[in-house]
């Protein structure tokens, strides 16, 4: 299919070259839901040559204002995101390989499934599994790009292991939030648009645009819209057991 990404690769710091070192990309994105799910659906379409992505969850109606990959059919089928994801990414890219695996993240598969990867994405939606997330791209020295979503606000972290603060180091409590999205809602557009935020740090850091990358933490707020970044001032690399290698949750 030629010329299918002839208008990225106009894109001046992209480019023809850019484009092939995306064909080279390998992005693991861990949760499918209204992040994950959006983001691998970027990066799909942008030719990332290799997509490993998990959950082990199924589709369910209150998911599809938000959750891009799936439909009614989906959720009549009783299809699972992993089975239902890897479906509908061929179908708008039959040049990528897609790994899809119906898994929840743990301990003893976290390593495993970041091995091998250029960049994570964390569409995770507890705290527990975001900080062994963390863990796993800190000891294989993989890049990690974080973000969240809630209401009408989220943020987004690009973690850089040895160049920045970690997630812990943003978030020191593993402790669960009083109430999730389930009790506080959600809308469509706060996630699309923390999904395409992560997509595009993920695909800099496949290009290699190394000085383009997100520093500190991007807040958004869709309502009323608001929007700031906030450095971590107080980083210190030993002063944080997950940044000198002391890891709590990896076995």
């Amino acid at each position: 299919m030629e010329g299918r990404y002839q208008m990225q690769e106009r894109f001046g710091p992209w480019g023809r070259s850019g484009q092939e070192r995306l064909r080279q990309g390998r992005a693991l994105v861990v949760g499918l839901g209204g992040l994950g799910g959006t983001a691998a659906m970027l990066l799909a379409r942008a030719g990332v040559g290799s997509l490993r992505l998990a959950d082990p969850d199924h589709p369910s109606l209150d998911n599809l204002h938000r959750q891009v990959l799936y439909n009614e059919q989906d959720v009549a089928a009783g299809r699972s995101k992993a089975q239902a994801a890897e479906s509908y990414l061929r179908s708008l890219n039959s040049q990528i390989a897609i790994e899809a695996h119906q898994v929840a993240l743990g301990p003893g598969n976290a390593l495993e499934l970041v091995a091998g990867c250029q960049v994570v994405l964390d569409g995770l939606d507890n705290a527990s599994g975001r900080h062994l997330l963390n863990e796993a791209c800190l000891k294989l020295g993989i890049p990690l790009v974080h973000a969240g979503v809630v209401q009408a606000k989220g943020q987004l972290v690009v973690v850089r292991p040895g160049q920045g603060p970690c997630l812990r180091c943003w978030f020191p409590s593993r402790r669960e939030p009083p109430a999730g999205s389930a009790q506080l809602g959600i809308i469509g557009p706060a996630a699309a648009c923390l999904a395409s935020l992560q997509a595009a740090e993920a695909l800099k850091i496949m290009l290699g645009a190394q000085d383009q990358i997100l520093e500190g933490m991007l807040s958004l707020n869709l309502w009323p819209l608001r929007i700031k970044r906030v450095e971590h001032r107080n980083w210190d690399r030993m002063a944080c057991p997950a940044c000198r290698g002391q890891y709590e949750l990896l076995p």
